[in-house]
């Protein structure tokens, strides 16, 4: 029997819900124990959070992230929201060597021709329907809806509840607030922020902050 041992990068709310939603993964998703495995949720790791000690039930925190030494059957789950930081830590443990967990909750819906990089994390009641690319270390929060031919580039957050229609291209970590609406064959591009409750309906320039309805440049 070989066990298998999960480690929480970001001990944060968002690290909170991603330990919930591996417990359900655990029980009756991708990562379910088998004949001659076990899944273990051994801690998180993270540099200032406090949270096992403030919410009960929670694991413990390991090591700082800087400090996390890797080690055969472990696997880092990424629960950083921040596009900049996900690059930028999860970039400092592959070089050690760390081999990193692709998160599908168990009620996520994947239609046909999808593809999902290593790293993701995709939340509960999300819908991913045809024909379409999701990258590495791609966050796409509660309840949110992927359209047909659409393409996730590497390190994109998609905050609860956004629709990402069909045809649409976010490029290298854009950052979409919740209910955000990006409208088909739009292009958001790298490290843009996209406000909650915008609606997309011109492309979007890198390292810009754009908001509203429809969505304005309002900074960068």
């Amino acid at each position: 029997m070989t066990t298998k041992k999960l480690v929480i990068m970001g001990a944060g709310g968002f690290g909170r819900e991603v330990h919930a939603w591996l417990l359900d993964a655990i029980k009756n998703g991708s990562c379910r124990p088998t004949s001659d495995t076990v899944w273990e949720i051994a801690g998180f790791i993270d540099d200032t959070s406090n949270a096992p000690d403030v919410f009960p039930g929670l694991p413990p925190i390991l090591s700082k992230i800087d400090e996390f030494v890797p080690s055969p059957n472990t696997f880092v789950v990424c629960a950083i929201a921040s596009p900049a930081a996900k690059k930028q830590l999860t970039a400092k443990l592959l070089a050690k060597g760390a081999e990193f967990f692709t998160l599908i909750h168990p009620t996520v819906v994947i239609g046909t021709n999808v593809v999902i990089g290593k790293g993701t994390v995709i939340c509960p009641l999300t819908v991913l329907t045809t024909d379409l690319v999701v990258g590495e270390f791609v966050t796409i929060n509660l309840g949110c809806a992927v359209g047909h031919d659409s393409a996730i580039a590497d390190y994109c957050t998609l905050s609860p509840h956004c629709d990402v229609t069909g045809g649409v291209k976010l490029m290298e970590g854009a950052f979409l607030g919740s209910h955000a609406v990006i409208v088909p064959h739009v292009t958001v591009g790298e490290f843009a922020v996209v406000g909650a409750g915008s609606v997309v309906i011109r492309k979007v320039a890198p390292g810009t902050t754009v908001f509203g309805v429809p969505a304005k440049r309002i900074s960068g």
